[in-house]
């Protein structure tokens, strides 16, 4: 992961171009003498990172997640026309 790191006087001049930096990277440290002072974050990657936790979170969620991951694992696999031929 690429991540950047401006001094907050530089964050400041760039500030009006810091979304389009944020689609090459998710996530730009700001440092304030030398030291880390905050984070701007791409808004797609806060949520992904979100919806993760959430998953992480529901042990129903998670159950369900690593029955899926075993399921492809070991080829247990239906595809769409196999569903679609099913339902008619």
């Amino acid at each position: 992961m690429a991540v950047d790191t401006l001094d907050i006087s530089e964050a400041r001049k760039k500030f009006n171009n810091l979304d389009r930096d944020l689609e090459e990277r998710p996530v730009i440290y700001i440092t304030r003498h030398n030291k880390h002072a905050f984070a701007v974050v791409n808004l797609e990657y806060l949520e992904t990172i979100i919806e993760t936790l959430d998953v992480m979170a529901d042990p129903a969620a998670l159950d369900m997640l690593k029955q899926s991951l075993d399921d492809i694992e070991n080829g247990r696999l239906i595809d769409q026309e196999d569903v679609e031929r099913d339902l008619l």
